[in-house]
């Protein structure tokens, strides 16, 4: 069973556009991105898809000059994106990682991963009780195709798991409760979404030594960088 982190990532951002090429620590965020991932033990890849759209030609000849492995897609169907990608590389089990969350934790994706061994019939899982950032899901491709079959609308398709998270009584799910949101902190969104963001994340980072941190080492930043306000 072939296990592999896919970080979704694009450079048509309406809210901070070619974002995924913006500086994190010296490297592009989405390298920084991908670095974060990379720490996971059970993984057995981790590539990037973006689309087959001119906007994205830079990223996708940046990943190519830094031997990331990269797929190009539909750029409005995500899902039918995700399905290509794993037929091309030969996944069985997907963990979804979004291209603007730096900080995502990787302890958790590991977690997931394991009960993909021993919960055979499992479809999807995903973290839950995290700040906005942490968060991933993992699910098989068996999934996607099944669902890809179904009625789907638009949104159906631009966000991938939305069908699967509409109907879970369809499917076999289960979720890993962390706690990883102080309340004190609910307001932080760890996600880059906005310039402002990466001024955050940046405060953030000059804290960390390398890629090896975890979620409650963000969190201690956070409250450190609290008080200092």
């Amino acid at each position: 069973m072939r296990k592999v982190i896919i970080i979704q990532a694009r450079l048509s951002s309406s809210r901070f556009p070619k974002k995924m090429l913006h500086q994190l620590n010296n490297v592009s965020l989405i390298e920084y991105v991908y670095n974060r991932c990379k720490q996971s033990k059970l993984a057995d890849d981790v590539i990037v898809i973006t689309s087959t759209k001119k906007s994205d030609d830079d990223l996708f000849k940046l990943c190519k000059s830094k031997n990331i492995g990269v797929y190009r897609g539909d750029l409005n169907n995500v899902l039918k994106r995700y399905i290509d990608a794993s037929d091309f590389f030969d996944v069985d089990v997907i963990c979804r990682v979004c291209g603007d969350s730096p900080f995502v934790d990787v302890d958790a994706i590991d977690k997931m991963f394991l009960e993909f061994y021993d919960v055979s019939t499992l479809d999807y899982m995903q973290t839950k009780n995290t700040l906005n950032g942490f968060m991933s899901e993992v699910f098989t491709l068996n999934l996607l195709k099944k669902i890809y079959n179904a009625d789907l609308n638009v949104e159906d398709k631009e966000h991938v798991t939305k069908y699967v998270r509409d109907n879970i009584s369809n499917f076999n799910i289960k979720e890993l409760i962390l706690d990883i949101r102080p309340e004190e902190l609910a307001k932080f969104t760890l996600t880059i979404d906005y310039l402002d963001d990466i001024f955050i994340a940046e405060k953030i980072v000059k804290h960390l030594i390398n890629y090896e941190f975890n979620s409650n080492d963000i969190i201690e930043i956070l409250k450190k960088l609290e008080r200092v306000k």
